[in-house]
């Protein structure tokens, strides 16, 4: 049967000071809605600006498939694929409707439940040693047992190496903070949002060698000229112990190709909301572990693409390990008609709301922004 999208709209939601959600809202021929997110930290304006061109690509379009409407959509920078990837969560939404089934049930529903690691670095305001031990604690007493951190506050684009080693300082203090506070057991994650280049990242590598750090993500610029120095950084890592990360923003299988060819990460972490939608993410998962690399979803956003991120691990082909950004605000319970499923000890199930993504947002809450 074919099917045909005839509304789009979307919405803008300042839940911080610092965080702008977007979500994405579809319906189609029949009245059945799908919800996506398309958040992209400083791109809001510019998703703003694209979207009504984007939906016109779909809208009034007779498909059978997401796939039909895909073929449709642009992906040639992180706005379009914002967007893109968006109408993508919501096409799967309704595709599940349609089918009477949660999109993990269309794709596989290998797993009952999904290894959440907790990210508390933007839930820390408070960035004084007091601060971080205050939020660490209140994270340990949630149950995780796998958690990550920001640290390099003082660390920005543009340093010579000599400032970096300077910046950085305070950076390996929270570090330290963190791990002088949490049984060995807890795994730590650390984030270098590609402020080092490779000189310094080896220095980095070299302070941070004893203490016993699950992985470290993204230290310089992922770009096709660094996959070399991405190669070293990946073996000095794994030669002390330590995983390396990255890949959040990469678009489409394609953009992961030559990174995992040329062996650079040990955990790649496509987003739902940039690679490409809830399809993309299980062809990324089955291309990147016939490469045995770990597949690990970035997710540090709002609740629409942390429930459709839950879907695609629990379709996964191996358990995955994703990202929960650790209790930013309140609005990521209140902003849904039903809350994503509680975390416990490091665990969620999926929503057991109806089909499809199985969250709905609760559009007398999203007014309240607009």
């Amino acid at each position: 049967m074919t099917n045909k999208i005839i509304k789009s709209n979307l919405f803008e939601a300042n839940v911080t000071k610092k965080t702008k959600w977007l979500f994405v809202k579809l319906e189609n021929d029949i009245g059945i809605s799908g919800w996506g997110e398309a958040t992209l930290q400083g791109k809001e304006n510019e998703i703003l600006t694209q979207s009504e061109k984007i939906f016109e690509l779909i809208l009034n379009k007779n498909y059978l498939t997401p796939q039909d409407l895909k073929k449709l959509l642009p992906f040639s920078n992180i706005v379009e694929a914002a967007l893109s990837s968006a109408i993508m969560q919501c096409l799967w939404d309704i595709e599940g409707k349609l089918k009477e089934k949660s999109i993990s049930s269309i794709f596989g529903n290998n797993h009952k439940k999904v290894s959440i690691y907790a990210n508390f670095n933007r839930s820390t305001v408070d960035r004084t040693p007091k601060g971080i031990v205050n939020k660490l604690h209140e994270v340990l007493k949630d149950g995780f047992t796998k958690i990550k951190f920001a640290p390099f506050d003082e660390v920005s684009a543009g340093l010579t190496s000599k400032e970096i080693r300077k910046a950085m300082q305070p950076g390996l203090e929270r570090i330290n903070i963190i791990k002088q506070n949490v049984d060995p057991k807890i795994d730590v994650m650390i984030d270098c949002h590609w402020r080092f280049n490779f000189e310094t990242t080896i220095d980095l590598i070299k302070e941070i060698e004893g203490l016993n750090l699950y992985w470290l993500e993204c230290p310089i610029p992922e770009t096709i000229e660094s996959l070399g120095e991405l190669k070293k950084i990946r073996s000095i890592t794994n030669s002390k112990g330590m995983f390396l990360a990255g890949l959040e923003k990469k678009v489409l299988t394609v953009g992961f190709e030559k990174y995992v060819k040329s062996g650079v990460y040990d955990v790649m972490m496509p987003d739902i909301k940039y690679a490409g939608g809830p399809d993309e993410l299980i062809a990324l998962d089955k291309f990147l572990y016939n490469h045995n690399v770990k597949f690990s979803p970035h997710n540090p956003t709002g609740p629409v693409a942390h429930a459709h991120t839950l879907q695609i691990c629990a379709a996964a082909k191996e358990p995955p390990l994703m990202e929960y950004q650790y209790k930013e605000t309140e609005y990521f319970k209140t902003l849904l008609e039903n809350p994503n499923p509680e975390i416990i000890n490091g665990k969620s199930r999926l929503p057991a709301n109806g089909f499809g993504v199985g969250v709905t947002i609760n559009e007398l809450e999203l007014k309240k922004f607009n």
